[in-house]
């Protein structure tokens, strides 16, 4: 199976099993370790005909803030990767942040607006702003991992 299919069904298979109905944790255990890694995803549809520009977005302005995060220590990672547009997938682009720990993870819109603030940051002014590029099928889903490769 090639890697990116595999990537494709663990990705699924990991916000298919995070989305079933859980009970709630007790409240003496936190939702995560503070000094374990949190990710995000989030699943985007481009509208038809419109991912190339959505990507060019994606490449000037959240990458670039993303690797800014990086630089300061607040993310660790970062992900886009795309796919084929089609009738049958639901999403055809997925952003990944691994923030650092639970803390960068709930202060994430103080640390980007900082970062969109600073001289560091240079925006790129986009043809058309991707709000009107796409639409979010799910978003801002928090995920620790589990189990990963050394």
């Amino acid at each position: 199976m090639p890697a990116f299919t595999r990537l494709c069904a663990l990705t699924f298979c990991i916000i298919f099993f995070s989305c079933q109905t859980q009970p709630p944790e007790p409240a003496a255990t936190p939702a995560y370790d503070i000094k374990t890694s949190v990710w995000t995803l989030d699943l985007v549809r481009t509208l038809p005909g419109q991912q190339a520009e959505y990507l060019r977005n994606i490449e000037n302005n959240w990458a670039s803030a993303r690797n800014l995060a990086r630089e300061q220590g607040a993310v660790l990672s970062y992900r886009a990767l795309a796919t084929t547009p089609d009738s049958v997938r639901g999403w055809d682009v997925l952003l990944m942040t691994e923030y650092a720990d639970s803390t960068a993870w709930a202060d994430r819109e103080a640390i980007f607006q900082a970062i969109f603030d600073s001289d560091a940051f240079s925006y790129v002014q986009p043809a058309r702003p991707s709000a009107e590029l796409r639409e979010f099928v799910a978003g801002d889903m928090a995920l620790r991992a589990v189990a990963a490769a050394p």
